[in-house]
């Protein structure tokens, strides 16, 4: 995962992400469930490192990574929407701050917001903290608006918080969180900030401003998460992720947050990613990964590629929980079909792609695209079909 030109200390890094990619392919006659179909290209220039949401059940890619360019340019600021049903791209209004990658994106009432992420500045990592708003409403190529940068306090009038890259960010019941990542010094974080966007508070960059809420489980960068809805209320999952500073380890807890719960106890510690059940006992897993991509559908989620896998694809069965906040049943993964095992074109493993879920005909379909492998940057994209059947290794 991290950056291709970094910082002093990072070649290790880059060594041990493309140890993981380049490793872990353990073919076996197994069929699983799920399938991978192959779309027409994403027609922006191939990048690792984008963001992506959805609106509408349009798709939206923008920003990103791609080496291969001129420096002044390697860091993107197109943007792109994607029509799912006639597998189509179209460009869209760019987007006004600097090029970046490794931002993060949440959708609260029909409008995207857009913030932190990194670039360079004088060959050294720049974290950014400056957020944007996006209205797909405002014909024909939306409009960017900005808001409060990242962690500005309406109490504080500032920026509490250290500018920073590789975060999580969800939204449940149209509430939009933001949180862990790393900065300029490798720190890693877990905190948790929720954006509040209807007051402005004097002296910041835009309107809204930045509440923080209780945080949970391992300090971490690049972690995945993924929001499935519990009936009238959204539950958020945030997993994986990779901890720099913390004697440079993948974490291994998975944690559940309600947001109804928020002002008492809105986290749940789940079965982490070990391998293990919490009474020791063997259980199927993913491995734990950073810069892995998620999305959910039909009340699953979804992971796959990451620093940890070769492409592989998990469901995750959500918890069930008691009154108590006990665990009660589900909380249980299964592994699905593969996209480097596919035929007859199989998808390259990779880590940094953007996923998520649209409905076509009324069915729930995984979109993955771009990403990167080491040097290479992607521009393939892929319909993930959670009810196809497709041998694995075949």
């Amino acid at each position: 995962m991290k950056q291709i030109l970094v910082r002093s200390g990072s070649l290790l890094f880059i060594s041990v992400l493309l140890i993981s990619l380049a490793s872990c392919s353990n073919p076996s006659s197994t069929t699983f469930p799920g399938s991978w179909d192959k779309l027409g290209s994403f027609a922006g220039i191939p990048r690792q490192g984008a963001v992506g949401f959805v609106i509408n059940n349009i798709g939206y890619i923008g920003l990103g990574y791609n080496g291969l360019n001129n420096i002044n340019t390697a860091f993107l600021s197109d943007f792109w929407k994607y029509d799912p049903v006639a597998d189509a791209w179209y460009q869209i209004a760019p987007f006004p701050g600097a090029g970046r990658r490794d931002a993060v994106a949440f959708v609260m009432n029909g409008k995207a917001y857009v913030g932190t992420g990194y670039n360079l500045a004088s060959g050294v990592n720049n974290p950014l903290s400056d957020f944007w708003q996006y209205d797909p409403s405002v014909a024909p190529i939306g409009k960017w608006t900005r808001v409060a940068d990242f962690g500005y306090s309406v109490d504080q009038l500032a920026a509490t918080v250290s500018a920073r890259y590789g975060c999580g960010a969800f939204a449940v019941n149209n509430r939009g969180f933001v949180g862990w990542g790393n900065d300029v010094n490798l720190y890693d974080y877990k905190d948790l900030w929720e954006f509040l966007p209807d007051s402005t508070a004097p002296g910041s960059a835009g309107p809204g401003y930045w509440k923080q809420r209780p945080g949970a489980g391992s300090k971490r960068a690049f972690p995945f998460t993924f929001v499935i809805n519990n009936g009238d209320n959204d539950i958020a999952y945030v997993g994986g992720g990779y901890d720099q500073a913390g004697g440079q380890s993948y974490p291994v807890d998975f944690i559940r947050f309600d947001v109804s719960k928020i002002n008492s106890s809105p986290w749940t510690y789940l079965n982490g990613l070990t391998g293990k059940d919490k009474n020791g006992n063997a259980i199927v897993q993913p491995r734990p990964r950073q810069q892995a991509s998620a999305f959910a559908i039909n009340g699953f989620g979804y992971i796959t590629m990451g620093s940890a896998g070769a492409g592989d694809t998990w469901q995750y069965t959500p918890a069930t929980l008691d009154n108590n906040g006990n665990i009660t049943g589900g909380d249980t993964w299964a592994q699905y079909f593969s996209i480097t095992t596919n035929v007859p074109i199989n998808g390259a493993s990779r880590a940094d792609a953007v996923g998520f879920a649209v409905t076509i005909s009324g069915k729930g379909y995984g979109i993955l695209t771009t990403g990167g492998n080491g040097n290479s940057s992607f521009d393939d994209c892929w319909r993930f079909d959670p009810t196809g059947i497709e041998p694995d290794y075949k």
